[in-house]
């Protein structure tokens, strides 16, 4: 019987170079090249997780197409289950609304540590029912907040997390005097 890898090369789903590639990996070996040696390391820094939100071209989108984008990482991405009844061990989450008002998530125990840890965070977003509430990965939050900073509503260390207002425009230096005409 022919293992699963030589399945998918005869169907022309990977290549031969894939393969041996996995089987380095496998193996223990870098992935560089056949003899085992290392790959080169890339000069710049590695890029932050990617959420799945193209925020430069949602900041110039309008708010249908923002809901409807949003709404679509969220449902791919969230960590909460959708509908269902939640274990004897899960607890309520309370959280502040963007409304001032408390909101409440009944968590399991691990979404519970990793929001406390900062890999989660609760946000909002436009559910086809209105303004509702779900956990998400940190990565999705971020950009998420980049976007709509109201909606971010529990991510650890992360400033737009819980405002109840958007941060105030800066203001004019008022000890300019002003000037005479005439």
């Amino acid at each position: 019987m022919l293992d699963l890898k030589a399945k998918l090369a005869a169907a022309g789903l990977v290549t031969q170079e894939q393969v041996a590639a996995a089987e380095r990996k496998k193996a223990g070996k870098p992935a560089g090249s056949p003899a085992g040696r290392p790959a080169a390391k890339p000069a710049q820094a590695p890029a932050k997780p990617r959420s799945g939100l193209d925020v430069a071209a949602l900041k110039k989108a309008g708010k249908s197409e923002i809901y409807d984008t949003i709404r679509r990482v969220v449902d791919r991405t969230r960590l909460d289950p959708v509908g269902g009844l939640p274990s004897e061990r899960a607890e309520a989450f309370h959280f502040p609304t963007a409304q001032g008002s408390l909101g409440r998530l009944t968590l399991e125990p691990e979404l519970h540590a990793q929001i406390t840890e900062g890999r989660a965070a609760i946000v909002a977003y436009m559910s086809h029912h209105g303004l509702a509430h779900c956990v998400v990965p940190r990565a999705v939050a971020d950009d998420l907040a980049e976007v709509m900073p109201l909606w971010l509503r529990v991510c650890k260390d992360h400033p737009a997390a819980g405002q109840l207002a958007p941060p105030p425009a800066p203001r004019e230096d008022r000890g300019a005097k002003p000037t005479q005409s005439g």
